[in-house]
């Protein structure tokens, strides 16, 4: 089989850990999450190599040359020998090499001008054989999520930083050959999963894209096992207050506010919960000595 790098990219929040865990459930696939070597040559090609304190400009050019030329190997000698990748199929998944300012960062949407670019073409030009993978979620479900992790203040500056990464990947989808590139719907990825291994397999050129489609299809059982074992509690809970007084008086009044379903907010079942703490007056009580106290002396 055909030796060649592989990347998976998208935004932030959009299925990448997830979808790199799916690929390494081939045995022809070994992906590292998120080792961002290419990060870390970008700046020193693009950066380091420019500072007069750090490299003398008589020299500059030829390192810059010799580089280009070379590190790509040099990369992949890191995977074989030092990481032991034996795959055909290897490479790493990092949201952050689309960034559009990888090098020169960002404060939320708000991104630090002038604009370093992505590590994307640097990537295809140290690795002219390598392919790309972009998993693509709709930008509400990503600005929510960004939210949450409190890395952006608003779901219009997650919708922003969407918009930033999904662009700079466009772009460089248009200027690369189609089969190099291929765009993956996270949705069609939880929700189709034979579909989705073909559309890989293909796009791979594996002979057998069982495994893909397999650890979909488990993780998905796993998901609707959870998904029914919390519809089970809300349906034995009535929608009414009234209802809920009735089957549980004492909890309702204790705790009015209780969310129906899945405790807390955080999406675990009610067995996992933690245990209210006992009032002291329904603790058992300490044994009684019979016995009178002793005389004062």
């Amino acid at each position: 089989m055909e030796s060649f790098p592989l990347f998976i990219v998208g935004s932030p929040r959009s299925g990448t850990t997830f979808l790199c865990s799916v690929l390494n459930a081939h045995p022809l696939i070994q992906l590292t999450n998120e080792c961002r070597v290419f990060a870390l040559l970008k700046d020193f090609l693009e950066v380091g190599c420019h500072r007069a304190d750090l490299l003398g400009e008589s020299s500059r050019d030829r390192l810059l040359a010799f580089g280009h030329r070379t590190l790509g190997g040099w990369v992949e000698r890191f995977y074989r020998e030092e990481l032991k990748f034996g795959a055909p199929i290897w490479g790493d998944k990092h949201p952050s090499y689309a960034d559009p300012t990888v090098l020169s960062g960002r404060t939320g949407s708000i991104e630090r001008l002038p604009r370093s670019g992505s590590c994307l073409r640097l990537i295809r030009e140290l690795l002219p054989q390598a392919r790309f993978i972009h998993i693509h979620r709709d930008p509400r479900h990503v600005a929510n999520s960004l939210l949450h992790k409190h890395w952006t203040g608003s779901i219009e500056d997650g919708i922003r930083v969407w918009g930033q990464y999904v662009g700079e990947i466009n772009a460089f989808f248009e200027d690369i050959p189609a089969p190099c590139a291929l765009t993956v719907p996270y949705r069609k990825v939880v929700e189709e999963p034979c579909e989705t291994a073909a559309s890989i397999g293909q796009f791979l050129g594996l002979a057998d894209a069982s495994p893909i489609s397999d650890f979909l299809i488990s993780q998905r059982h796993s998901r609707d096992a959870v998904q029914r074992s919390g519809d089970r509690y809300r349906r034995s809970i009535s929608d009414s207050r009234y209802g809920r007084e009735r089957r549980h008086p004492a909890r309702s009044r204790r705790n009015p506010g209780a969310p129906a379903g899945l405790c807390g907010g955080l999406r675990w079942p009610l067995s996992r919960a933690p245990l209210p703490r006992i009032a002291r007056s329904c603790r058992t009580p300490r044994s009684i000595d019979p016995r009178p106290p002793p005389a004062p002396t």
